[in-house]
């Protein structure tokens, strides 16, 4: 017999902090895998890892002697259980040198996956048994617990926001332990004292590694400049986190042949780097030796320029040596700003600070050109989208809106008649480039101009390291053409920069740019390649997939997984995204199966003899399927709208989480047909889906509070009504099919992980537009697979 004790206003903050702390904990080992591991690994591992959720319902539903446990005492022990498992495992992790782009060639990382996989699910796994046995114990409290537990969610990202700039990584797990313990503590507080004291001197203990100054996170080995860094730590002089980036400082040792030293800023452990320049004094004295010096090549005088991603300072430098007027330089990510403009000022000198020619801006270059009325001579991106790709909500793989098909167009659209575009890429991406910039050039100009002496390209000769394919090449686009001295000015700028132009329109270089540059058909070349070379867009914004569901093969996922220390180049010509999509979907699948499945049949009757309604078990699986695609596809779509991501993180995440939690409040007293509810939400997934590209063109030119506050309307209504189908799905079971509930929650969980990678999977075919189609006809199947229930229970 259970031994459960009546419900207790306690248990709403028990259950706001777990849902508080474990979302937390999702965001920032999200963060912190991109440091230690790579990008996509990090996605990987962090979503098979919410499967301990689902694992937990499940595990409850089977289990008997864990009922026979009192309420208060079993919360107590578990929240302990979370708060030693989110230490000990990440204490653990960082002691195994798991390094996911060797896979193939070092055996031994076969067993370091699984243990990954299981260390990062063990504390998901103590916390979904928390909130699972507060929802299933406590029937008639779900809808104002359900309402506590979205509420403590949205809180994480403010928490998230507030904590791991402040504390880094490590810190905030530090932190995420303590509220585990606070909340063991709270829970025991009144009938068991002494683990509730326990858990209190594990709170205090677990800060004692914020005074140490958090936990150490240890990088993959092929992550050459982290683990570089950390074996020099004299040469570091700056570390720093954001939301979206951990930033350290490096000196560079070996004096510069331009004249300009440097300092390396390292990005995530080597995800990413950019140069810091050291600049003394104006008038500057010699050339920076910059690609971005063949923009302005053949420029007599240049008036406005802007820089997309200013990073270091690097096209700063190159502007004002060529006599810029007037720079504007946008960098996303407000760390680099901070540094060149403040905090090594030292060593910038007057690049930034206090000049007159350098507007310096933190914030989304796509949003900042668009609402710009100027005119450019010059427009710069250098390398702009990196491995180290922005993730709004730590739920996105490589997506970007600085290169798509409709980003081009405004900048051509924002060039002055003869203005010029330099964009540098890796080589892989070139081609896809060139599609773009013609398609752009033929619609801004009605089919009159296909491109053909609008363009030039050139590369930096590969090294040893990157052998075929260089890491520096790129796009020089001239509004209206270049003309022989053009490209003769330029020619002799690449010859001083030691780099090769492999196409202009002068020589007309024979070879693959040639047949796309000059092609009269440009669509027939892009259906033709074997590789993925269609523009990216605002529907599809992957412009680092190059390979594509359609081409991936066996071979090369097997070249993705035997990359060791050459895994930096993976990210950009091998089929990365894709394989680690496919993988989590195949892992999810069969471990639903193996935890879900197999455990119903187990599970068939309750003991009254009722068989559990399978249709039932589909519902909750539909909403965790719909209710995370439709909350990706805001993420991915808000941020055209709010730029910086963590403006989108704390707008679209928190507001869907707390409309979801008024939603479920009020779920019992508002509308009698339940149906409704379902309708709404799919009708209005469509509208948004379809109106989004509408709705954010006409709001774009407003004030990012005024853009914040568009958006909390926009998205509240259909996270206010989402909120509602979980707990009215839970009142519909029985008193003797109680047990059933964590069960439910547990598929909810499982389905949430598989929507995350079939959403993704969906975006890269189909684009989102048409995701949000299908969640929203997701809702109406979980509308039509319990109709009968609402029927029994209206009458």
């Amino acid at each position: 017999m259970a031994k459960k004790s009546s419900f207790k206003s306690v248990y709403f903050t028990g259950i706001f902090l777990t849902a508080l702390s474990t979302l937390l904990l999702e965001f920032t080992l999200t963060r912190i895998l991109s440091v230690s591991l790579w990008y996509h690994f990090a996605f990987m591992v962090i979503s098979v890892a919410l499967l301990g959720f689902g694992v937990s319902g499940v595990f409850l539903s089977l289990n008997e002697k864990i009922k026979k446990v009192g309420t208060d005492k079993l919360l107590t022990w578990l929240s302990i259980l979370y708060g030693v498992s989110i230490l000990a495992s990440f204490l653990i992790i960082n002691q195994i040198p798991f390094d996911p782009f060797s896979l193939l060639t070092d055996t031994i990382q076969f067993l370091y996956l699984p243990l990954y996989y299981l260390l990062i699910t063990i504390p998901f796994f103590f916390s979904g048994l928390i909130i699972s046995i507060l929802l299933s114990y406590f029937k008639n409290e779900i809808s104002k617990l359900y309402f506590f537990d979205l509420i403590g969610a949205g809180a994480a990202c403010f928490a998230f926001v507030f904590f791991i700039p402040a504390l880094g990584g490590g810190g905030t797990i530090a932190v995420i332990a303590c509220l585990a313990f606070v909340n063991a503590a709270i829970f025991g507080f009144k009938e068991h004292k002494t683990l509730s004291l326990s858990a209190g001197v594990l709170a205090l203990l677990s800060l004692f590694f914020l005074a140490g100054g958090g936990l150490s996170i240890n990088s993959s080995p092929n992550k050459i400049y982290g683990n570089y860094i950390k074996s020099r730590p004299d040469l570091n002089v700056f570390s720093g986190w954001n939301t979206f980036s951990k930033i350290d400082v490096m000196k560079e040792e070996e004096k510069s042949e331009d004249g300009y030293d440097i300092m390396l800023a390292i990005i995530d452990d080597g995800n990413a780097t950019t140069n810091i320049p050291n600049v003394k004094k104006f008038p500057l004295e010699s050339k920076p030796a910059d690609a971005s010096n063949m923009a302005f090549a053949s420029k007599d005088t240049v008036n406005n320029v802007f820089i997309i991603g200013s990073a270091g300072g690097g096209e700063i430098l190159a502007s004002l040596y060529n006599n810029a007027n007037n720079v504007t330089a946008v960098e996303i990510n407000g760390i680099l700003n901070d540094l060149i403009s403040k905090d090594m000022a030292y060593w910038t000198g007057p690049l930034v600070k206090n000049n007159p020619k350098v507007k310096l801006i933190t914030d989304d270059a796509r949003n900042v050109i668009t609402n710009s009325p100027v005119k450019y001579d010059v427009i710069i991106s250098a390398h702009t989208i990196s491995a180290s790709a922005v993730s709004s909500g730590a739920m996105s793989m490589v997506e970007n809106y600085i290169l798509t098909k409709e980003a081009v167009d405004e900048y051509i659209s924002h060039l002055n008649d003869r203005g010029i575009i330099y964009i540098s890429r890796p080589e892989t991406q070139i081609p896809k480039l060139i599609t773009t910039l013609k398609k752009s050039v033929s619609d801004l100009t009605d089919g009159k101009d296909n491109g053909k002496n609008d363009i030039m390209i050139f590369r930096r000769p590969p090294n040893d390291f990157e052998k075929e394919k260089s890491f520096l090449a790129g796009v020089l686009f001239k509004k209206g053409g270049f003309n022989y001295n053009d490209i003769i000015k330029i020619k002799n700028e690449a010859s001083k920069l030691s780099l090769d132009i492999e196409y202009d329109p002068l020589s007309k270089q024979e070879g693959y740019y040639k047949q796309l540059i000059e092609s009269e058909n440009i669509d027939n070349e892009i259906n033709s390649s074997k590789l993925n070379i269609t523009p990216a867009t605002d529907d599809k914004p992957f412009f680092d997939r190059n390979i594509g569901f359609s081409n991936l093969s066996f071979d090369g996922i097997k070249e993705t997984f035997s990359q060791d220390d050459k895994a930096i180049l993976a990210l950009k010509d091998k089929p990365v995204a894709e394989t680690t999509l496919l993988a989590i979907l195949v892992q999810t699948v069969l471990i639903s199966f193996i935890l879900i499945l197999l455990p119903l049949r187990i599970f068939r009757k309750d003991k009254s003899g009722e068989p559990v309604d399978k249709k039932f078990l589909i519902y909750f699986a539909c909403l965790g399927l719909g209710y995370i695609m439709l909350q990706i596809c805001m993420i991915q779509k808000f941020t055209l709208l709010l730029g910086q991501p963590v403006f989108t993180l704390l707008t679209v995440v928190s507001t869907m989480l707390v409309a979801s939690g008024i939603g479920s409040f009020y779920s019992k007293k508002l509308f009698k047909d339940k149906k409704i509810i379902f309708i709404v939400i799919a009708v209005y997934a469509v509208i948004l889906g379809i109106l989004n590209p509408v709705l954010f063109k006409a709001f774009a030119s407003y004030g990012l509070y005024l853009r914040i506050i568009i958006s909390v309307i926009l998205i509240f209504p259909l996270g206010f009504f989402m909120g509602m189908p979980f707990p009215s799905g839970l009142a519909l079971i029985n008193d003797e099919q109680k047990k059933f509930i964590p069960l439910a929650w547990g598929v909810n969980g499982f389905f949430s992980v598989i929507g995350t990678v079939s959403a993704m999977i969906l975006a890269m075919t189909v684009g989102f537009k048409m995701v949000f189609i299908i969640a929203g006809l997701v809702y109406l199947l979980a509308m039509l697979l319990i109709s009968s229930r609402l029927k029994l229970k209206t009458v």
